[in-house]
């Protein structure tokens, strides 16, 4: 398995959530992340349903970018951990020799 950039796996949790998640390719990853783009849709319509006209005030606009902001950090971190748990090509070919 490949490395992946941390980067990318940040903006596309910032542009979908859980989005970033599946990029690294782990099942236990892609199940999470389609838990959490899942969980973010539910939220969302329960929350436009009960809250009419609070996602025109600042704050929840605030709220918003910042809950993007810290999904992208932890996505950032997960990612920069997973690339240590994955073995050079070199090293993998020996292993299994």
């Amino acid at each position: 398995m490949r490395k992946k950039n941390p980067w990318v796996a940040a903006v596309l949790n910032l542009i979908l959530p859980g989005i970033g998640f599946a990029y690294l390719g782990s099942a236990t990853l892609i199940v999470s992340g389609v838990v959490l783009f899942i969980s973010s849709i539910v939220v969302d319509i329960i929350y436009l349903k009960y809250t009419v006209g609070m996602a025109q005030r600042p704050s929840f606009q605030i709220f918003s970018i910042l809950g993007g902001l810290s999904l992208a950090i932890i996505t950032f971190a997960v990612t920069k951990i997973f690339n240590k748990t994955i073995q050079p090509k070199g090293e993998q070919e020996s292993l299994q020799k």
